[in-house]
């Protein structure tokens, strides 16, 4: 058995070569990041070298060998989980005269909890140290470690009877506990996934450094002209944690990314559709490589791109480097940084990666008020640990600010002014006049602007928008056309190429689209006019956003008119089922029946957001309220009362399935996908089968999906895997109206 323990099964590999695995990865982030905040090198170097030595225990050696291979001396009594063994290998006598208490408990803490395990009582501990682990002590040599192996079995005074953090303990204390430990758990499963993805693809290293992110922008900037004010204004505020408010289309993706500049960067979205977007730009266009896309959907994109592409193997290690922060950039959803929040058995790893990184927050306005609660709370651990932030937004809402600076005290820096689009002249340029009608969105008010424009209709619900559709349809209106989040994949990417085409400025191609807040953020088109219903004064800027985009109006007309409803426009309530907060709708109603002038320049879209989010208009409001509850619960979790489990961030309210029709004209290839799934061996081949899947799917609101259960319309179900299947409903669907069902209730989701 001499020195042949092992760490791991699968593949085999013993303690010695897996921790110099993990010295390897220390030394590439020490390398790559030498001054990370509230890291003591040291500290960690020893946290690696003997996190793992308690698998030498003779349990632990049988399990991982799959035989009994060591005879058990304590065979009556459970298995000691190895990370309470490994801290009394450590040479104690030696670190008492060399660090000072505080630190001392961050390391053995650190290797003592370095895996979640549940409790246990210290002298079943000590049997395992003095009955088992001390016979194996000469079997073991490792030339990092100078100092002969022995067991001090008094380290529960550095472990469990002071756990980190109590009372007692100071900020600093705290920080470097979370620094340390985190970053061992990336170091650890750095080095066993780079062992188990051994000759599948490239090596998994635990940083990929960034050294030209900066140079690639600023150089992709130059061939449009130079940096702009805003770029000009992040670029020097790289040091600080920014709010910048700005134009649509003003380049905030390049000031970003400015603002990140040859460090480690994360940049968030709201929508998916939007962090692909901008995972090609920076690819493509930019030309950093070295960039990682991060939601629920990632392999199939990732493996999209591959077959569109370059005729090179595929990475199989590019999902893990990504699923394990290792990229220099990672764009990515909120959700998946942000959960650390709840706190939850190894929450210290994210946390820690962020704590040397910086990160971008767009389009924050478009997140619900408990996920509003949530960021900012994690905003305010983050920047404590030294990690710096930067807000981008087009429509920032003073609440959110007042929030940062008196309930969080937040450090961050804010322009007075925000940054406008400017024209040839240098001046804010105008793109919109708006006429407010008090009445319900019909398409007798759109029917005099159809011949010879590029019209955008925009709903607030689905079934709004199929009922307008058909209204003008019904009309003999030409060239109409729908966009809406109830279409199987395959037809609504159609949908999307041909609004993305029509609205390009260069093409003069003129028509209807009637859409949903699908095309509310981020989907770059360019109409000549917008009719939209009301839905809240930021979502409505992010509407107008979508007409004259990147053009000056330099006429009289009006390109804008916003019908707020009576009283309601579609999916406004009191009830629960509102898309936005009725009292947010209402502030932004009254506001906008308050202008005496069409025509709203930059500047007055930013103060009409202003006022409707100020805190003197929501102070009472449920908006206001949840954001503030949500603070207050976030901000009071205590270490490792949540399970990992439950730290979910949005409340899944959909369900995913097949419509009956098109499961019919397509059996033969749906149960071809489903087969490959099921029995391919390639994972490859299964990711492919996934996706061809899913160009079937659509997804209905769970109210929906639970009706049509209750009223049979589930035609049957198909198992996708032993975990996962989805069920065939018969309802109505055409790849022209998409989706339809008498249970709509008037809720949008998008």
């Amino acid at each position: 058995m001499s020195n042949l323990f092992l760490a791991k099964s699968t593949p085999p590999e013993t303690i010695v070569e897996h921790t110099n695995q993990v010295l390897f990865q220390y030394q590439r982030l020490k390398s790559c990041y030498p001054k990370i905040p509230y890291v003591n090198w040291d500290i960690l170097y020893l946290a690696c070298l003997y996190h793992d030595l308690g698998k030498m225990n003779t349990k632990f050696q049988n399990k991982v060998n799959k035989e009994i291979i060591l005879l058990d001396p304590l065979t009556d009594d459970k298995e000691v989980p190895h990370g309470y063994l490994s801290p009394a290998f450590l040479p104690i006598d030696e670190l008492i005269i060399k660090y000072d208490k505080n630190s001392l408990r961050i390391l053995y803490q650190t290797i003592y909890y370095h895996h979640h395990r549940p409790d246990m009582n210290f002298e079943n501990i000590k049997n395992t140290l003095k009955y088992d682990l001390d016979q194996y002590m000469n079997d073991f040599i490792f030339n990092k470690i100078e100092v002969p192996l022995k067991i001090n079995k008094k380290y529960a005074k550095y472990t469990i009877n002071c756990r980190i953090p109590s009372e007692f303990d100071d900020q600093e204390t705290i920080n470097m506990y979370i620094m340390t430990k985190g970053l061992l758990n990336r170091l650890d499963y750095a080095a066993s996934a780079d062992s188990s993805n051994k000759g599948k693809g490239s090596k998994l290293l635990v940083e990929e450094p960034n050294y030209d992110l900066l140079e690639k922008t600023i150089t992709y900037v130059n061939t449009m002209g130079v940096l702009n004010e805003l770029q000009e204004y992040l670029l020097t505020h790289s040091h600080d944690n920014n709010i910048v408010v700005a134009s649509t289309g003003i380049g905030k993706t390049e000031a970003a990314l400015c603002w990140i500049g040859n460090n480690k960067g994360f940049f968030t979205l709201p929508l998916k559709v939007s962090i692909n977007a901008i995972y090609d730009r920076v690819k493509n266009k930019i030309g950093f490589e070295k960039t990682g896309l991060l939601h629920s959907d990632m392999p199939s994109e990732y493996l999209k791109r591959f077959d569109q592409g370059a005729g090179q193997p595929f990475d199989i290690t590019m999902i893990e480097r990504t699923k394990q922060l290792c990229m220099p950039l990672t764009i990515c959803t909120l959700d998946q940084l942000i959960d650390f929040v709840f706190k939850y058995a190894g929450y210290e790893l994210k946390l820690a990666t962020l704590a040397y990184s910086k990160l971008v927050i767009d389009e924050i306005q478009m997140y619900d008020p408990s996920l509003v609660g949530l960021l900012l709370v994690g905003l305010k651990q983050v920047t404590e640990l030294g990690g710096k932030f930067t807000i981008m937004t087009a429509t920032f809402p003073p609440i959110f600010e007042h929030l940062m600076k008196h309930s969080l005290q937040i450090p961050f820096v804010k322009p007075d002014k925000p940054f406008l689009k400017l024209n040839e002249y240098g001046e804010p340029i105008i793109r919109h006049r708006v006429t407010v009608k008090s009445e319900n969105l019909s398409s007798a008010a759109v029917l005099p602007e159809v011949d010879g424009k590029k019209v955008l209709i925009i709903l607030n619900t689905v079934k709004e928008a199929q009922r307008i559709y058909q209204e003008l349809i019904n009309k003999d209106v030409k060239n109409v056309n729908m966009l809406h989040s109830r279409y199987i994949l395959k037809d609504r990417r159609k949908k999307e190429d041909d609004i993305l085409a029509m609205g390009k400025r260069e093409c003069t191609e003129t028509g209807v689209w009637v859409t949903t807040q699908v095309v509310e953020a981020s989907v770059d088109i360019d109409f000549d006019i917008l009719f939209t219903e009301l839905s809240d004064m930021s979502g409505l800027l992010q509407r107008m956003g979508r007409v004259y985009r990147g053009r000056e109006l330099i006429d009289e007309r009006t390109n804008v008119v916003v019908f707020t409803g009576d009283p309601f426009p579609s999916g406004i309530s009191y009830g629960k089922r509102t898309i936005i907060d009725a009292d947010v709708f209402q502030e932004s109603k009254k506001q906008l029946q308050l202008l005496t002038d069409p025509l709203i320049t930059e500047e007055m879209k930013m103060e009409l957001v202003d006022k409707v989010y100020s805190l003197e208009a929501l102070e009472e409001s449920n908006y206001y309220r949840k954001i503030k509850e949500a603070i207050s619960t976030f901000r009071d979790i205590k270490p490792y009362e949540f399970d990992k489990s439950d730290a979910k961030l949005r409340n899944i309210q959909t369900e995913t399935v097949i419509p009956s029709s098109v499961y019919r004209e397509n059996e033969d290839q749906i149960q071809f996908c489903l087969n490959s799934i099921q029995r391919s061996v390639s994972w490859i081949e299964k990711i492919k089968a996934l996706n061809e899947l899913k160009e079937y799917m659509v997804s209905i609101p769970l109210y929906a999906f639970r009706e049509a259960a209750k009223k049979s319309f589930v035609d049957h179900e198909l198992m996708i895997s032993k975990w996962e299947k989805i069920c065939v409903v018969n309802y109505l669907y055409t790849s022209e109206t998409g989706l339809v069902f008498k249970e709509d209730q008037e809720v949008s989701f998008y």
